[in-house]
């Protein structure tokens, strides 16, 4: 980050599709302000936002698969264990598609 005359600092933002930087410049005529400044407001209301859900609570991508993985696993088979791989189930399911 570089910092310039008046104390204020520099984020760079790389936008690699024309599409989306074309639609941030309109986006930021339309409401007559820098570029600089539609997006510094667009990452404070994100951040805003971010901050409205508790640290501990909020959604881990994989955390959030891998419960639902789970819930579905405990009403589809309870406490059932089984003794075979998935792997070898897998293999096995293929096996017998090839049969003909």
């Amino acid at each position: 980050m570089a910092r310039n005359k008046n104390n204020s600092q520099r984020l760079n933002i790389y936008i690699h599709e024309p599409g989306i930087r074309r639609q941030i410049k309109a986006m930021a005529a339309q409401k007559d302000v820098s570029l600089s400044e539609y997006c510094l407001q667009a990452i404070i209301r994100q951040l805003a936002e971010e901050e409205k859900i508790p640290r501990g609570r909020r959604k881990d991508p994989l955390k959030s698969a891998i419960a639902k993985a789970n819930r579905f696993r405990t009403r589809a088979f309870g406490k059932k264990v089984f003794l075979i791989s998935s792997a070898d189930l897998i293999q096995e399911s293929r096996e017998s598609r090839n049969i003909p």
